[in-house]
């Protein structure tokens, strides 16, 4: 998935257009796939996003000309994209929580950490 989101974003003559075009004919935002994910709550928005475009995605992965193919992801592939996105969903959450002081839990958990 992300290599598919790199090629693209920086495939402005081709493939975005291409992407462009499809999401329009489902009548769906023009939007990009987001594809810095170096981070739990990055990583879930980008599962978040590829699932909610999986017909767009596989629409564009199917077109031959584009070259795409081998990128194509098969419906067991798909299965593991919604069980990495719950996932992240959890990880990405429990970051974003606070204590009631404002410190975030991951700031507590690593201070606690390093006092062992």
């Amino acid at each position: 998935l992300c290599k598919l989101a790199f090629k693209v974003i920086h495939s402005t003559t081709k493939l975005l257009p291409a992407w462009h075009t499809i999401l329009q004919e489902l009548q769906m935002p023009v939007t990009n796939i987001p594809q810095d994910v170096t981070k739990w709550n990055l990583t879930y928005d980008m599962l978040e996003y590829v699932l909610t475009h999986c017909k767009a995605m596989d629409t564009l992965m199917q077109q031959r000309e584009l070259g795409l193919r081998n990128l194509e992801l098969t419906d067991n592939e798909w299965l593991v994209v919604g069980q990495l996105q719950s996932t992240s969903k959890v990880m990405s959450r429990t970051l974003q929580m606070s204590s009631p002081g404002g410190t975030s839990i991951i700031k507590l958990i690593l201070s606690s950490l390093a006092w062992h």
